[in-house]
């Protein structure tokens, strides 16, 4: 009977447990004007890639299509489409759907897509200017990426020019892929390659200087770590 008297006193006089309140649950705000423009225009974009991507599948044999590759070019599109957000789910998503990048590398493929579907390549020097404001709109858009994530301008404009340098070496050798599994007409020559790269990494230094001038005032801070002789130099100066 004590055994139980006292089991039972204990019970009586053990504190009451509060279950902890629930958290309340997120709420999901309305996406804004800007949120809603931005999906637009990737959507719009990335469908129309798409678009032109199955009409040069199907018809890469027509006389406007004639050298290109498309077949070959066609499947290195929806591949491009998928560079971003594949890229962001397997982050983790941990960070905001990285919109401008997404849009930054559709643009190339859809002006790439259009052109040759309208014939706009064949026009003199046509291709020379693609291929430099493609490296530019990359550099500049991967360095206002880079810039809050980096100490300096200079290490954000350093990321953009890699980025469009990256660009040219893919887009030739995706051009060699084709030329090896048997795309006709191609033309492609040493010359022609070495060309191609310097136009399109020279539009990538003009996107890093870009990124360099979007904020002067970071322009005294020079990479490197704290305690680097020319760091701290710089920041007495400063």
């Amino acid at each position: 009977m004590r055994h139980h008297d006292g089991v039972e006193a204990d019970l009586l006089t053990a504190p009451e447990t509060k279950e902890a309140p629930e958290a309340p649950a997120p709420t999901a705000t309305p996406p804004t004007p800007g949120d809603l423009a931005w999906t637009a225009a990737i959507t719009a974009a990335k469908g129309s890639v798409i678009a032109l991507a199955v009409d040069a599948f199907l018809n890469s044999n027509a006389p406007r299509y004639h050298g290109k590759g498309m077949r070959v070019r066609a499947i290195g599109y929806a591949g491009g489409l998928l560079i971003a957000p594949v890229a962001w789910r397997l982050r983790g998503r941990k960070e905001p759907y990285p919109r401008a990048l997404d849009l930054a590398i559709t643009i190339p493929l859809l002006v790439d897509a259009g052109g040759n579907a309208t014939g706009m390549y064949r026009r003199a020097r046509m291709d020379d200017l693609i291929h430099f404001v493609d490296g530019a709109l990359v550099s500049s858009v991967v360095g206002a990426l880079a810039t809050p994530r980096v100490r300096t301008s200079w290490e954000a404009a350093g990321v953009g020019a890699l980025a469009g340098g990256a660009l040219a070496g893919i887009w030739e050798i995706g051009e060699w892929i084709g030329l090896k599994l048997g795309a006709k007409g191609m033309d492609l020559s040493y010359d022609d390659t070495m060309i191609d790269l310097v136009e399109t990494m020279s539009g990538a230094l003009l996107g890093a200087a870009v990124t360099l001038l979007r904020h002067p005032s970071r322009l005294r801070q020079v990479p490197g770590r704290p305690s680097d002789p020319v760091v701290v130099a710089t920041h007495d100066k400063a």
